[in-house]
C-alpha cells in the first residue's frame, strides 16, 4: 500500500506507533519463502504484466503506482465513500476472467504452493472475491524513501465477515516477478524493525497481522517493481485464495 510521500513523511512515526499498539509481533520463524517462479518465468510473466498496461489502475495522481486487478485493501467502500469497486459484480467478473486468462498458469503454482505449504486445499472464490493480481511501482527517485504505508492486512474482515478468523486462519503471499535490488518488508516486532529481502521467483509468506511496510525501490534502479499479491484465509478446510 502507498500513501502520499509528503504526508507520509510527516506521519509516518504516529502510523507506526498506532499500528503497532495492540499488534501482534512479528514471528520471523512464522516467515517464509517457497520456490515458485525460475527467472526465466518471472521474465515471461513480467512481459505479460507490461502487455496488459490499457488494464492497469492508477492508484495516485502523480507517482507511477499502478494495480491489475480489484485489491481489497483499496476497492472495498469506506463509510462515506462510494460504492465500492469490489462489491461489483460485474467488475469483479472482468478482472477475474482478465487475471485468469492471461495468468492462470501463475495462478496454479501459486495455489499448489501454498497448498503444499499449509497442507489445506488451497482454491479461488471468484464468485465472492478478487483473484491475486498485481502491484506495479514503475521507477520513480520517491520510491526510494520510506513512502509506503505502514500497516496490517485484515481485508479479510471486509471480504468474509462471516468468518471468525484468528491469527493461525490467515496469510499474506508475495511473488516478486520484476525486482529492483534490495526491495523487501520492513517487519515491527515491539519496538524492533526488521528487514526481510525479497527474491526473485520465491514467494514471501507471513500472516499479515503483524506491522510491516513495503521496501519500494531503494537503490532508485531502472527497474520496474512488479509483485503478485494476495491473501488466504482458513474457511471450511480449505484455503481461500483472494486479494
Amino acid at each position: 500500500m502507498m500513501s502520499c510521500p509528503e504526508a507520509n513523511q510527516a506521519l509516518a512515526p504516529a502510523l507506526r506507533q498506532a499500528a503497532q499498539a495492540g499488534s501482534p509481533a512479528c514471528d520471523f520463524s512464522s516467515v517464509a519463502e517457497l520456490a515458485v517462479l525460475e527467472s526465466h518465468d518471472c521474465r515471461t510473466w513480467q512481459d505479460q504484466v507490461l502487455a496488459l498496461r490499457a488494464q492497469w489502475t492508477p492508484r495516485h495522481p502523480s507517482l507511477p503506482f499502478f494495480t491489475l486487478g480489484l485489491a481489497a485493501y483499496l476497492d472495498f467502500a469506506r463509510r462515506g465513500s462510494p460504492p465500492a469497486p469490489y462489491r461489483s459484480p460485474a467488475l469483479r467478473s472482468h478482472y477475474n476472467a482478465l487475471l485468469s486468462r492471461h495468468f492462470g498458469g501463475l495462478l496454479e503454482a501459486c495455489r499448489a504452493a501454498l497448498s503444499a505449504h499449509t497442507g489445506l486445499v488451497a482454491r479461488f472464490a471468484p464468485d465472492r472475491a478478487s483473484l491475486p493480481g498485481f502491484h506495479i511501482h514503475l521507477p520513480h527517485p520517491v520510491f526510494a524513501g520510506e513512502v509506503a504505508s505502514v500497516h496490517r492486512d485484515l481485508q479479510f474482515r471486509d471480504v468474509f465477515p462471516e468468518v471468525a478468523a484468528t491469527r493461525a486462519d490467515v496469510l499474506t503471499f508475495t511473488v516478486p516477478i520484476a525486482l529492483p535490488p534490495g526491495s523487501g518488508l520492513n517487519f515491527w516486532a515491539a519496538a524492533e524493525k526488521r528487514f526481510q529481502p525479497y527474491h526473485l521467483g520465491r514467494m514471501l509468506v507471513h500472516d499479515g497481522l503483524a506491522t510491516h511496510q513495503a521496501v519500494l525501490h531503494p537503490e532508485n534502479r531502472d527497474t520496474p517493481r512488479i509483485m503478485l499479491q494476495g491473501h488466504g484465509l482458513r474457511h471450511a478446510d480449505a484455503l481461500v485464495l483472494y486479494w
